[in-house]
């Protein structure tokens, strides 16, 4: 149990790594913020679900701002074998704003960040045991 633990916060962390590198520097020619692109294959998203088409409803993180509390919720039902397993926050630059790690037992996947400030940009990740890791954009 404790190698495919290790395992799974390691493609997590790698994941992550690759969301970070993918977000910097994405302007249009006008030097306005463009809609990022994400390498597919590796990130799902309600935009390009891939291989995982039609479980963007239960496997895409929500996100809700309200004041500098910043809410991610994935409709997803939680069991033994199939469960949300982490959502992590991330600037444009990959740097971690706050992760919640859930277990099996959890009834809800939903995490609450309680921020200084709110950025402009953020991305709200979904891991999932059995379809991988799913993204969602904010943008004020």
């Amino acid at each position: 149990m404790n190698s495919r633990r290790n395992f799974m916060q390691t493609s997590l962390l790698l994941g992550v790594g690759v969301v970070g590198a993918s977000l910097t520097g994405c302007t249009s020619e006008d030097g306005e913020k463009s809609k990022h692109s994400l390498p597919k294959g590796i990130f799902y998203s309600s935009d390009n679900q891939g291989r995982w088409k039609g479980k963007e409803g239960s496997h895409s993180p929500i996100i809700t701002v309200n004041g500098n509390t910043i809410t991610v919720e994935t409709k997803h039902g939680m069991s033994e074998v199939h469960y949300i397993v982490k959502h992590t926050l991330l600037t444009e630059g990959g740097e971690v704003l706050g992760e919640t790690v859930f277990s099996p037992k959890d009834e809800k996947a939903i995490s609450t960040f309680n921020l200084k400030q709110i950025p402009k940009y953020f991305v709200a990740t979904s891991f999932c045991n059995l379809h991988d890791l799913w993204i969602s954009e904010y943008k004020s």
